[in-house]
């Protein structure tokens, strides 16, 4: 019975620092995937993408821009968005870590830093730029009728 419950105690003892361990070669892990991606990454390009829609939207609503007040939205946007977004980013590690087990992250880690996979992530902005306009168009669709659904259950409130 002696060595049934030392065993035992052993055992549990020995989880949480596997545990620990575990989550430590995940988060190193997780830390490679993110410097490789923050490496490639045009953080300004990642910008615009949030940008322009907004100005795309605001010229569909007939409200012109000037060149020169498009450079200053820019301008506005990456002053105050590129530290803060950089951080969020750089700090995906730990999310990661949580999130993934150690096999999902070496394999999108070797994933990313393989030439096909490289070139895929470096593609992946574009493929938003060209699927932005059409996620407005349907949101632009579906706002009429949702927004009446979104107030009653809100406010209780029916038309």
């Amino acid at each position: 019975m002696r060595v049934f419950t030392s065993l035992t105690l052993a055992l549990c003892l020995a989880l949480p620092a596997h545990a620990q361990s575990d989550r430590d070669a995940r988060l190193a892990v997780a830390e490679d995937y993110v410097s490789a991606t923050m490496e490639g990454m045009d953080m300004q390009e990642f910008i615009r993408q949030i940008w322009q829609p907004m100005v795309q939207q605001m010229a569909q609503n007939r409200q012109t821009l000037e060149p020169e007040q498009i450079a200053r939205i820019e301008t506005l946007f990456s002053e105050e968005l590129t530290e803060p977004l950089t951080e969020v980013m750089q700090a995906q590690d730990e999310i990661l870590a949580d999130l993934l087990t150690l096999e999902e992250l070496e394999a999108l880690r070797d994933f990313y830093n393989s030439e096909h996979g490289r070139s895929v992530m470096e593609k992946m902005p574009q493929l938003a730029q060209i699927q932005q306009p059409m996620i407005s168009r349907v949101l632009q669709a579906k706002m009429p009728v949702m927004m009446p659904k979104i107030r009653e259950i809100t406010t209780g409130e029916t038309e």
